[in-house]
């Protein structure tokens, strides 16, 4: 709780703070955890809020019932948000079977022809046209600029198409 009285200037703002983060602090957890169902992000988005209400405490009454719904709100706007950022892209399981080169059987030509491109330019295909990241995302999800990230979906898309009519495949 140090951590937000510090942001705190006045001895009563400090004194407002401290009874809404006693009288509230196990609901807003309880709120969170029942949104989240992860103790970690619980434990993040409380923090979050208790940071909000310790920027704008002077605009906050102790606690009460308008007290009670402010900080309930606050938490399921955190929570959204939460999930709003996640819910840009899906999770995806990594299949074990298609690693280290090994291509699994299939009937279709363009997924052979996808699994037969070299690694950056699978990732980059797969992270662009399956999973819908952005090419700014992917240049920093790995860890390359922009304009690598550009040239390796150009050389993609080239050496798909140029394998995809080599399996017989038409555009």
């Amino acid at each position: 709780m140090l951590v937000y009285l510090q942001a705190i200037e006045t001895d009563d703002e400090r004194a407002k703070f401290e009874a809404i983060y006693r009288e509230y602090r196990g609901l807003m957890y309880y709120v969170a955890y029942r949104r989240l169902g992860h103790e970690q992000d619980a434990e993040d988005v409380v923090h979050h809020v208790f940071l909000k209400i310790a920027e704008h405490i002077k605009k906050i009454e102790p606690p009460c019932p308008k007290t009670k719904q402010l900080v309930v709100t606050m938490i399921d706007n955190r929570v959204t948000d939460l999930f709003r950022a996640r819910g840009r892209h899906s999770t995806v399981e990594l299949d074990e079977k298609w690693q280290g080169g090994q291509i699994p059987d299939t009937e279709d030509l363009l997924t052979q022809c996808i699994l037969r491109l070299p690694e950056q330019q699978r990732t980059v295909i797969w992270l662009k046209y399956v999973q819908g990241y952005s090419l700014r995302e992917i240049a920093g999800l790995m860890g390359i600029s922009l304009a690598w990230a550009q040239k390796i979906d150009q050389r993609g898309k080239k050496k798909l198409e140029q394998l995809y009519r080599e399996g017989g495949g038409e555009l």
